[in-house]
Formats: C-alpha cells, sequence, structure tokens
C-alpha cells in the first residue's frame, strides 16, 4: 500500500542555447492522477565537484497541464550533471536524474538561445550507470 501512494514522476531536460540552459519538465501523479498544487524546486550539481559546480534550487511553476511542472537551470559548464527534483506539500518526494550536457560549438544540431526553449531545445542525453 505505501507503494501505491508513492508519486510517479517523470523528469526531463532539453539543453539549449549556450551557457548552457536547461529546460526541465515534471510530470507528477499519483495512482495514475496527476497530481497539481505542489511547491516543486529544481537545482542541478557536478557530482565530480558538487561544492563549486551546482545551481541553487529555484522553484519550477506548473505549465497549464494536469500534473506538469517547469524550470530553467543556467548551468556554469558542460559536462555531467544530476538535476535534482523536490517536491512538497502535500507531498514529499526527491527525484535525481543523471544527464550529461554537450558542448554545442561547432553543432549545427545546437540551436541559438529560442524565445521558446520547448520549441527548439535538444534533449540532454540520460546517463545510464551500469
Amino acid at each position: 500500500q505505501a507503494q501505491a501512494s508513492r508519486p510517479q514522476v517523470d523528469l526531463a531536460c532539453v539543453a539549449y542555447g549556450s551557457g548552457p540552459q536547461l529546460e526541465c519538465t515534471l510530470q507528477v501523479r499519483r495512482g495514475g492522477v496527476p497530481v497539481d498544487g505542489l511547491q516543486v524546486t529544481l537545482g542541478a550539481l557536478m557530482p565530480s565537484m558538487p561544492k563549486v559546480h551546482s545551481v541553487k534550487p529555484e522553484g519550477a511553476r506548473p505549465t497549464g497541464r494536469p500534473g506538469e511542472y517547469r524550470s530553467l537551470l543556467s548551468l556554469e559548464m558542460n559536462g555531467p550533471w544530476s538535476v535534482q527534483a523536490d517536491l512538497s506539500r502535500p507531498l514529499r518526494e526527491r527525484v535525481v536524474r543523471s544527464l550529461a550536457v554537450d558542448e554545442c560549438e561547432g553543432d549545427r544540431r545546437c540551436p541559438v538561445v529560442p524565445a521558446h526553449p520547448a520549441a527548439a531545445a535538444r534533449p540532454a542525453t540520460p546517463v545510464h550507470k551500469h
């Protein structure tokens, strides 16, 4: 029964522009039903140097879709990052995803920073640990 009450959180991030920037979107459901009205914060850190390279957690905003929240993160550099999402009120849940943000210089697939990141962004590469 404890498993049934735990939320299902899908966290996806896309990289865009230079800087680099990440646009992260969360889908939150519990028992298959979208969960609205949450306080959601997103932050990031570089696992190899977490005290030196990190992004202070910021609030994610509802997108208007049921159970969906979005935030933009400005990273200090390309490379491996861990994105952390914290959910609270009334849920208490932490989700961490590892991903790799690739170098965009000289890569024609990397778009110029768009006005609406979701429209022109490309997925950051998930890091799979074996």
